[in-house]
């Protein structure tokens, strides 16, 4: 359902871009409005979780599948498994402080720049031999076991 914004009232566009907000924290579910006539109005009238730019393409979904499979068996997902429930803790406690640690981090990265000392086929081996490329691969030529294979024939 699109939206004509210029029919809309100022307080009604920042009641639907709250919305958006709120439903984008929460991961996309709706959050509960209080059952008026102009709250459901506005939850009518509120943008869906819309489609990103790579959705129209087939083959988006099939590499967000891989990318997806790829991360969950990838080391440094462990670590960040790890890390998050005292980064979320640090995070609630001193918002500040973890943000100038991250911005402080950042600008290091950036003068030292230290994707100059390893080389790109290091880079690759270690993208991929820390994952299972080869089971990912043998489980996408499984989904399409319909195809007739040359030994059949």
């Amino acid at each position: 359902m699109t939206i004509d914004r210029n029919a809309l009232t100022a307080q009604q566009r920042l009641a639907v871009s709250r919305r958006a907000l709120v439903r984008e924290m929460n991961g996309g579910a709706a959050p509960e409005l209080p059952s008026t006539s102009r709250a459901r109005a506005l939850n009518a009238a509120a943008p869906e979780g819309g489609t990103g730019f790579l959705e129209h393409f087939a083959w988006a979904k099939v590499g967000r599948k891989v990318v997806e499979r790829w991360w969950r068996r990838h080391p440094a997902n462990a670590a960040t498994q790890l890390a998050r429930p005292f980064l979320d803790r640090y995070a609630k406690e001193q918002p500040v402080k973890l943000v100038a640690i991250a911005a402080t981090s950042g600008a290091l990265i950036v003068l030292v720049k230290p994707w100059r000392l390893l080389s790109v086929t290091a880079v690759v081996t270690a993208l991929l031999k820390s994952s299972d490329i080869a089971d990912m691969v043998t489980t996408l030529m499984q989904k399409n076991s319909s195809l007739p294979r040359k030994d059949d024939q």
